[in-house]
C-alpha cells in the first residue's frame, strides 16, 4: 500500500517522527491529503485550509509543502475533520472530509472519532487497520472554488516598542501587543 508516494512503513514512520507518536487522525489525515492531491493533480502549487487545530494540520505539513510557517496552510478552529487543497492561482481545488454516514459502516472508525468508546477499550492496531481497510470509503470530497483567498496582511513598518524595547508592527499603534494588554503571558 502506498499513501502519499510513501510505503505504508515510511508513512508510519513520517507520522511519528513529525507528531511525536501515531495517531489514528494522522492516519486518516494522510489518506485524506493522499485523495486531495490525486484530485488537484501533480505540479499544481497548492495552499490548503484544515478545519480542525487536531491532528489534520500535522498530516497536511507531514505530506504536502504547504506548512503553518511558510503560510501556505491555513487552520481554521471549527472542529470539522476536513482539508482543502487548492490551486493558489485559479483558487479551485478539492474539500476532504470525513463522512459520518460513511463511516458507520466502519463502527470502529465511528465509534472513536465521535467519541463513543474509551481509548483503552479499542486497540490502536484495530483502529489502524480499520482505517486503512476502509481508506477513502469513510471519505467525500467535492471541488470547490476558493471564495475568500487567505492573504498574508502585508507589514507595513516596524517600531520598536516604549514598552518593552522589542520590534513590533507598526500598525499596532505605539506600543506593541502585549504592552496594551492583550498579551498571551504576563
Amino acid at each position: 500500500m502506498i499513501v502519499c508516494g510513501r510505503s505504508l512503513d515510511i508513512f508510519f514512520d513520517d507520522i511519528e517522527w513529525f507528531h511525536g507518536f501515531v495517531s489514528p487522525g494522522l492516519v486518516l489525515g494522510g489518506l485524506m491529503v493522499d485523495w486531495a492531491q490525486e484530485l488537484i493533480g501533480p505540479h499544481v502549487e497548492a495552499d490548503a485550509v484544515s478545519e480542525t487545530r487536531h491532528c489534520l494540520p500535522d498530516a497536511v505539513q507531514i505530506f504536502t509543502p504547504c506548512t503553518i510557517g511558510n503560510g501556505w496552510l491555513k487552520v481554521l478552529d471549527w472542529d470539522k475533520f476536513a482539508l482543502c487543497l487548492y490551486d493558489k492561482r485559479k483558487l479551485e481545488g478539492y474539500r476532504v472530509w470525513l463522512d459520518l454516514k460513511k463511516s458507520r459502516l466502519f463502527p470502529n472508525i465511528y465509534n472513536w472519532y465521535m467519541r463513543r468508546i474509551a481509548k483503552e477499550d479499542l486497540p490502536l492496531e484495530v483502529l489502524y487497520a480499520d482505517i486503512l481497510s476502509a481508506r477513502r470509503s469513510v471519505l467525500s470530497c467535492r471541488a470547490v472554488r476558493i471564495e475568500t483567498p487567505f492573504r498574508k496582511k502585508p507589514i507595513k513598518g516596524i517600531k520598536v516598542c516604549t514598552g518593552c524595547g522589542e520590534a513590533y508592527p507598526a500598525s499596532q499603534g505605539e506600543k506593541c501587543s502585549t504592552c496594551l494588554g492583550e498579551g498571551y503571558y504576563v
